[in-house]
């Protein structure tokens, strides 16, 4: 049995929590859903931490990349992104995530 250290199990966790918020703001792409314009101008021009923090993307049945979730506050936010988008392709093994920058260092 593999032991799995307590400080990735709270950074994980912390991951998904702010996946749920993300989904919770967007949907389909659609930028007429209320704060969805203004909460990607925030990130944009607001990072968090030394390295530039990290949208999830998923790409949609319209053919379009969506912004799903955000990666932030870490050390390697482009490495927790990778790992975020690990999970969700073992969850749903169809579907296609990317990691991009959401503001610029």
């Amino acid at each position: 049995m593999r032991i799995i250290d307590r400080r990735f199990l709270i950074g994980f966790f912390g991951v998904l929590v702010v996946l749920a918020a993300a989904l919770a703001l967007s949907s389909c792409g659609d930028s007429e859903i209320p704060g969805h314009n203004s909460l990607i101008r925030h990130v944009k021009n607001n990072p968090v931490g030394r390295d530039s923090d990290q949208w999830i993307e998923k790409y949609n049945m319209a053919g379009e990349w969506e912004r799903t979730g955000l990666i932030f506050g870490n050390v390697d936010d482009q490495g927790e992104c990778l790992k975020a988008i690990a999970g969700l392709k073992q969850a749903n093994p169809a579907a296609e995530y990317r990691c991009i920058a959401a503001n610029v260092r």
